[in-house]
Formats: C-alpha cells, sequence, structure tokens
C-alpha cells in the first residue's frame, strides 16, 4: 500500500484534473431566510384573512353608528333621535301646542309597554310616513301626567330640548341615557329637519335612552330612581 504521502499526491493531482464549479456564497440566502417569515399553510392563510375582514366589517359598523347614538360636542347632548342643548331657555312657547299629525297603521319598529305603569291610558300614532306608518308613538299614563315617546331615532333628530342641567345616567341594558330633572322647553322635528315651533312645549322631568332598534323618552317622572325602574321594566 502507497504511505500516505503518495495518496495525498495523487489527490492533488486528480483535484487538479477535475472540473468543479466555483464555491457559491450562502450568506446572503442565510440572512434572507432569518429576517423572512415562512409561509403558512393554505388554510391557514385563509382563515386569517376571513377574520380579519370579519373584524374589519365590524368595527366599520359599529363604531359610526354608536358615534351617531350617543355623543357630546361641546353643550349639545344627543341621545339617539333626541338632541339636548344645555343652554338657558329663550324662546317663547305657545300657549297650546299644536298636536303632531296623526297615524293609523302599525310602526316599523317594535312597541314597548313598561310594566311598571301597567296599562296605559291612551296610545296615540304620529307623524306617519306615505305607508301611514307612524314615527313616533306614544304612552299616555296618569290621566296625562305621565307619557312615554317611542321611535326609531337613531339617524334623524326627532325632538330638541333645552335643558342646561341635562346629563349622562347609567342604565344597564342600553346604548346611553341622559336625565333631565326639571322643566324644559321641547320642540318635535319634523320628517324634513324642521322644528316645528307650533309643537314647542313645556315638558317635566324627562329620561331619554337609546336601544339596537328604539328611542325612548319618558316624560313626567319626577325622580330618575323611578324613572330608572321604569325604563328597565318596558318590555
Amino acid at each position: 500500500m502507497p504511505d500516505h504521502e503518495d495518496l495525498i499526491a495523487e489527490l492533488r493531482d486528480l483535484g487538479a484534473r477535475l472540473a468543479v464549479p466555483p464555491e457559491k456564497d450562502l450568506r446572503s440566502a442565510v440572512r434572507e431566510r432569518l429576517v423572512t417569515p415562512a409561509p403558512r399553510p393554505r388554510r391557514a392563510r385563509w382563515w386569517v384573512t376571513a377574520v380579519a375582514a370579519a373584524l374589519i366589517a365590524a368595527v366599520a359598523a359599529v363604531a359610526p353608528a354608536r358615534a351617531a347614538v350617543v355623543e357630546m360636542v361641546g353643550d349639545l347632548l344627543r341621545i339617539a333621535g333626541v338632541e339636548v342643548r344645555r343652554d338657558q331657555p329663550g324662546q317663547t312657547l305657545p300657549a297650546t301646542p299644536s298636536p303632531l299629525p296623526s297615524a293609523t297603521a302599525d310602526a316599523g319598529f317594535p312597541i314597548g309597554v313598561p310594566a311598571e305603569l301597567g296599562e296605559p291610558d291612551e296610545i296615540r300614532r304620529s307623524d306617519p310616513d306615505r305607508d301611514g306608518r307612524p314615527r313616533v308613538v306614544t304612552l299616555i299614563y296618569r290621566g296625562g301626567a305621565v307619557r312615554l315617546d317611542e321611535f326609531d331615532g337613531r339617524l334623524d333628530t326627532t325632538f330638541f330640548k333645552t335643558a342646561p342641567d341635562a346629563r349622562f345616567v347609567d342604565l344597564p341594558g342600553s346604548l346611553g341615557a341622559a336625565w333631565l330633572p326639571g322643566p324644559h322647553p321641547v320642540t318635535y322635528v319634523g320628517r324634513d329637519g324642521v322644528e316645528r315651533t307650533e309643537t314647542a312645549r313645556l315638558a317635566g322631568p324627562t329620561l331619554v335612552w337609546a336601544t339596537d332598534t328604539v328611542t325612548y323618552r319618558l316624560e313626567g317622572i319626577r325622580t330618575l330612581e323611578e324613572a330608572i325602574a321604569v325604563a328597565r321594566s318596558v318590555r
């Protein structure tokens, strides 16, 4: 057997005659793999995309709706379709306010009845659309001393009030609520957005709150505690 020096010499001679491609620099490829995340399986990538799209859609749908339902800008407080200007009343109210136009058809929103007040003395349907559906349904109690207005007021202003002591209150189950503890002027705003001064009148203590589908305006209950109890009993 040849000694190791002869073997080394033969290997060097063989290597000189072989065509070997130049050595590749792998450092760039390794760095790129380190900073580039590994691709997810196709099914996982689809699932992540679907969840992200659903979250974006939910935020886009809910956030603007809540901003429109409950907000306060300066001295203007808004609970759905009721706007309250927190300054001193300056308008002259008519001696006898005009009633709203009456309607006969059923409303296009669910009507709730407060168990705390029982059966209403009277039910009024007002401001109909072209199909006769009322924009406002009012339940009258205690000989007219208490009234509960109900309407789908999430988009348009329906009642406009002026009350310097109006404030937000906590009403579980609602999107927002406001309490107006003292007498204050209230004006009805028609479907065209115009304030009907002939319907303006002086209202008693009022609790206003909004749910997902209906805005409520409870007038005539003297204390906030009782008003909240009535509101929570609406079914």
